[in-house]
């Protein structure tokens, strides 16, 4: 199905499959280093940026592609309390290009067709704007230092899944 936005790069969005956790982790590692992460802190979040099998069988997740290439994915953690977005990422090649927002729009929806009012997300510092101009709003912070920065803090979101959320720009 083409995605909103989307259709002038050819994007089409569709569920992850089994075999595909290599290319998401990958995309996972080279969006979080754009943000200028020395290469020892991204070392040491590798395990959270790593897609396992496990995690594409127990969590709903979307990828995008565009001319038959995995550009981004989106996954959500339904096994907590209240639903949680556990990744969103796109290729740096592709990013500003409608890409997340197309993911993250989707995503939305079918936890609206499921009946799920609100996501959680624990946002880096750095895509709180971007989650912000898609009507996220700040429920708190959670300190999360790290070398360098010992001040830094990661942004505690909610963002509702139903149509009366902030219209897009």
């Amino acid at each position: 199905m083409p995605a909103p936005g989307g259709a002038r790069w050819g994007m089409k969005l569709r569920a992850a499959v089994l075999g595909e956790q290599e290319a998401l982790s990958r995309i996972a590692y080279e969006a979080k280093a754009v943000w200028g992460y020395s290469r020892k802190q991204l070392d040491r979040w590798r395990a959270d940026l790593t897609i396992c099998a496990e995690s594409l069988r127990t969590a709903p997740t979307l990828v995008a592609e565009i001319d038959g290439r995995v550009v981004g994915f989106c996954q959500i953690r339904a096994d907590a309390l209240a639903p949680e977005l556990g990744h969103l990422f796109v290729d740096p090649r592709h990013m500003r290009m409608g890409v997340g927002r197309a993911l993250l729009r989707q995503a939305l929806e079918r936890l609206a067709a499921a009946g799920v009012d609100e996501v959680a997300i624990d946002a880096d510092p750095h895509a709180e704007g971007f989650y912000a101009a898609l009507g996220a709003r700040r429920v708190g912070v959670l300190a999360a230092p790290i070398e360098g920065e010992r001040l830094r803090a990661r942004p505690q979101l909610r963002l509702r899944t139903a149509a009366d959320r902030r219209p897009e720009p």
